[in-house]
C-alpha cells in the first residue's frame, strides 16, 4: 500500500498548533506548527490548522500517493467513539464540537480523534519507552494532568471515554481547588501549573525563596519552570522542597492506587513535569514499593517517557495508522 497519514495536534493552551505528514511506516517526512499566544475560539485554530494542512499537503510532497487517514490529538475531554470534543480547557466554543466529521468533510479522508494523553499513551507503547508492554499506564504531568490506559496496544477509553483520568483522582481532602472545580485532585498539585502557582505564592513570606526565584528567572519569578523547583529543591531551599515532596507524595498515592486496580507492567511519565527525570521518578518508585503489595508492583517498572515534547504529535499519526 502507497500513501500517507496526517497528525494533527490541537492544544488547549494555544501553546502548540501543529500538522505532521508521515509515510505508511509513521516516519515523519514534513511537519508544521504555529502557536498562538491564546486558543479565542474554534475559528482562529481550524483556520491555523488549515493553514498548516495546506503547507504539508503540498502536490510535491505527496508523489508516493494520497493522505489515507487523519488522527488528531486533542488536549481536552473527548468523546472518542463520536468523535467529538467536549471541552477545551482554556478556551470556548469547543463544548461537543464534531471535530472528526469536520476534518473528514473539510480534507475528504476518514479521521480519528482522541484527547492527547490516549495518544501519547499510544505512541509510547508503539514506538516508544512501553514498546511490547501489555498493560500500561501513561500520564501526562503537564499544565493538566492526563492519562491512558493501554492493554494490548490499544487505548481503553472505559463506557464514557474517562478512563485514564488520573488527573481527577482525589488525593488530599480539603486540597487545593481544581480546575474542573472539585478539590484535593492530584491535577491541583501536581500539575506543572500548580507546582509553579505553589512555588511563586508561598515564597511571598520567605525572603531568601524569594532572592533564589529571582537569581534563578532573572527577576521574572513568572517565568519559573519545575525544572528550576527541582534545582531549588536540590540545593535546599525549603519552600521548594515542600512542594516537590507534595508532588512526590501525592502523585506516588495516585499511582499505588492505580497499580492495585489496574496492575500494570510499566507507568510512563510524559509532559514537562516528567522532563525533571530522575529526582521525579526515583523517590516515586520508593513511595509505591512502600505503598503497594508485593504482588502488584512486583514487576512494575517506572519510566521516563522517550518521544518528549513530540509524543502528541506522533500519538496523532499513530491513531491514524491504528485505523488503516
Amino acid at each position: 500500500m502507497q500513501g500517507y497519514v496526517i497528525g494533527i495536534e490541537i492544544n488547549g493552551s494555544g501553546s502548540q498548533q501543529a500538522v505532521a505528514l508521515a509515510d505508511l511506516d509513521g516516519n515523519i517526512l514534513y511537519r508544521a506548527h504555529r502557536p498562538l499566544e491564546y486558543v479565542p475560539d474554534t475559528r482562529t485554530v481550524l483556520d491555523l490548522v488549515g493553514t498548516l494542512l495546506t503547507d504539508a499537503t503540498r502536490p510535491e510532497r505527496l508523489s508516493d500517493g494520497r493522505v489515507l487517514r487523519v488522527g488528531v490529538a486533542v488536549s481536552g475531554l473527548v468523546d472518542a467513539a463520536q468523535g467529538v470534543v467536549r471541552t477545551l480547557p482554556q478556551s470556548y466554543g469547543w463544548d461537543n464540537f464534531p471535530l472528526q466529521d469536520y476534518f473528514a468533510e473539510h480534507l475528504d479522508v476518514p479521521c480519528i480523534i482522541d484527547n492527547s494523553a490516549n495518544a501519547a499513551g499510544l505512541a509510547e507503547v508503539h514506538r516508544g519507552a512501553g514498546t511490547g508492554e501489555r498493560v500500561a499506564l501513561y500520564v501526562s504531568l503537564g499544565r493538566n494532568i492526563g492519562g491512558a490506559l493501554l492493554v494490548n496496544g490499544s487505548i481503553h477509553h472505559g463506557v464514557t471515554g474517562t478512563a485514564g483520568e488520573i488527573g481527577h483522582m482525589q488525593v488530599k481532602e480539603d486540597g487545593p481547588r481544581c480546575s474542573c472545580g472539585g478539590s484535593g485532585h492530584l491535577e491541583a498539585i501536581a500539575s506543572a501549573q500548580a507546582i509553579v502557582r505553589s512555588m511563586i505564592g508561598l515564597s511571598i513570606e520567605y525572603p531568601e525563596t524569594e532572592a533564589a526565584i529571582s537569581r534563578l528567572t532573572g527577576g521574572r519569578a513568572e517565568r519559573i519552570t519545575v525544572d528550576e523547583v527541582f534545582q531549588l529543591a536540590s540545593e535546599g531551599d525549603k519552600i521548594a522542597l515542600y512542594i516537590v515532596e507534595e508532588v512526590q507524595n501525592y502523585l506516588g498515592i495516585a499511582l499505588a492506587n492505580v497499580v492495585h486496580i489496574v496492575n500494570p507492567g510499566m507507568i510512563i511519565l510524559g509532559g514537562p513535569v516528567a522532563l525533571v527525570g530522575r529526582p521525579l521518578i526515583e523517590p516515586l518508585q520508593t513511595r509505591i514499593q512502600q505503598m503497594s503489595l508485593p504482588v502488584a508492583r512486583q514487576s512494575l517498572r517506572i519510566v521516563q517517557g522517550n518521544l518528549g515534547v513530540e509524543a502528541n504529535l506522533v500519538g496523532a499519526i499513530t491513531l491514524a495508522l491504528q485505523d488503516l
